[in-house]
């Protein structure tokens, strides 16, 4: 049987396997997959140009980091609400297998400010390899799977770049203490943490925000990034003010955790967004920024859209949006809430197809359907991840702006990105990565090249191929083992042609909307 090069699979690619449906999305990009721009595109979102997945499968495409049989069969038995309820309750999902793994074999992810600062800067690149792993792990196997993509979410939208200065020793609770325990509760409890972590503070320069030499990039960064959006009504005038009222919230250099101190505010009177703050507040100041920020109908215009995009659309109806924005309002900003609307919402189920999956959630993908270990490669060969990550653009906490990872197709769904992406399920120069699989699960029932083209398409995809794109990759499976498509294989032949199938269905649109 002949190899697939590069021009064979772009030929076939051509021709089918969805492709046309990710025309849109190639024609807005920016030059990305981890070198473009972050301008969402014009166009609405492609929908509707390939079977649909069952509400199952579509449902846990769009809120973990890739199905499993296993996830599929819990959610089919649970029902879609019952599934959902429980993974919004993430306590009552047994995790402990997973945080054993991470406390084993990347205990300084779980590591404090104090510990971590010995040995610094000699130990940096530990702490940084063992946060990343730890960060992988998580979320590729840990059973939280909604929580995990929210603790991405909340991640990415409060983003800092783990390599910024002296950010390695902060990261671990910043994840642990900050993001975690808040990725579905109140989006103001959340804010008010991110505020007081080290690692907000030391990122966005705030411990450098003096009463006699104030810095304002937190405070730019707080409206712009953080709350309103752009457009969301402040003033350069605000800025000042709020960075007014941030001065004195710093980092103790004992303890490496956040204080406030007292002799380097600006205890004057302040006017934020109209509202009054008076003097003599103290650190009350910037707590009542962050409550009125929080408040804000920006705010919720701007976390909904947010939201509404992460798992909708990159261009979500405006009505959705504001739907959401409804429930930010009446809820107090309760993350949860806005998920049950959400997803509940008919834009949620009839809008499919139209997220392109972000790097880590196409590496996700394969490792949860291809079945990879739960253990991860022993020694270091686990840092295959990172390299991959790298190699698509999006190794976690590696954006070097405070406005995090894109998350529209503009930016990832370019050649070099795609190319990369057939790269990895094509190219056999990724041994240590290729042998975490055993693709035999893929076909087990097969015998023809007919029989295997439906089961890796249903092992892999979780969803129906088109007529003509299941005909098309059967003719050109016959032609590379020069069999008709009804005879019986070889294990030797069926192995090899299994391998061929899952990399051009990985490579895919079915693969790769959600």
């Amino acid at each position: 049987m002949e190899t697939m090069d590069r021009r064979d699979f772009l030929r076939f690619g051509g021709r089918g396997l969805g492709y046309a449906a990710l025309a849109r999305a190639l024609a807005g990009c920016g030059g990305g997959g981890g070198n473009g721009g972050d301008s969402p595109p014009d166009e609405p979102p492609v929908t509707d140009t390939l079977p649909a997945a069952s509400a199952e499968s579509q449902w846990l495409k769009r809120t973990s980091f890739g199905v499993t049989p296993e996830s599929l069969s819990d959610i089919q038995s649970l029902g879609i609400e019952a599934y959902f309820e429980q993974q919004l309750n993430p306590g009552l999902l047994d995790d402990l297998a997973v945080e054993t793994q991470v406390a084993l074999r990347f205990p300084l992810a779980n590591a404090g400010p104090t510990a971590l600062r010995a040995g610094y800067p000699d130990n940096q690149t530990t702490i940084v390899q063992h946060i990343e792993a730890a960060t992988y792990f998580r979320a590729y196997f840990s059973p939280r799977q909604l929580y995990e993509v929210m603790v991405e979410f909340w991640h990415t939208h409060f983003s800092i770049q783990i390599l910024n200065g002296v950010a390695p020793i902060f990261h671990p609770s910043y994840d642990a203490d900050v993001i975690r325990p808040n990725a579905l509760g109140r989006f103001g409890e959340l804010l008010l943490a991110v505020a007081r972590s080290p690692a907000m503070v030391y990122y966005l320069d705030n411990f450098l925000n003096f009463v006699d030499s104030p810095q304002e990039n937190y405070a730019r960064e707080l409206m712009e990034l953080h709350t309103l959006g752009v457009d969301g009504g402040y003033t350069e005038q605000d800025v000042k003010e709020v960075a007014r009222c941030f001065t004195g919230w710093t980092i103790n250099s004992n303890t490496a955790r956040f204080q406030f101190v007292a002799a380097l505010h600006d205890d004057g009177p302040k006017t934020v967004l109209g509202h009054a703050i008076a003097a003599g507040g103290g650190i009350s100041d910037g707590e009542q920024v962050l409550e009125i920020l929080a408040a804000h109908p920006s705010t919720a215009q701007f976390i909904a859209r947010k939201l509404c995009r992460r798992f909708v659309a990159d261009q979500p109806p405006p009505g959705l949006v504001d739907d959401i924005a409804a429930v930010y309002v009446s809820t107090d900003g309760d993350i949860s809430a806005m998920l049950r609307a959400l997803f509940a919402a008919s834009d949620f189920s009839e809008l499919r197809d139209a997220k392109f999956l972000r790097p880590t959630e196409f590496l996700g993908q394969m490792l949860r359907a291809m079945n990879a270990p739960n253990d991860f490669p022993s020694g270091d060969r686990w840092s295959i991840y990172f390299y991959l990550l790298q190699l698509l653009g999006q190794v976690p906490f590696y954006w070097v702006l405070p406005n995090g990872y894109p998350d529209v197709a503009a930016y990832w769904a370019t050649t070099s990105g795609l190319l990369n992406r057939w790269r990895i399920a094509l190219v056999p120069g990724i041994p240590d990565f290729q042998d975490l699989f055993d693709l035999s699960r893929l076909s087990a029932e097969a015998g023809t090249i007919a029989e295997l083209v439906d089961a890796v398409a249903a092992n892999l995809l979780f969803r129906p191929l088109a007529d003509e794109d299941r005909q098309g990759l059967i003719d050109y499976l016959s032609a590379q083992a020069g069999v008709d498509a009804d005879i019986s294989l070889g294990a030797e032949a069926l192995r090899a042609l299994t391998a061929v199938s899952a990399a051009l269905l990985v490579s895919s649109a079915y693969f790769q909307l959600r």
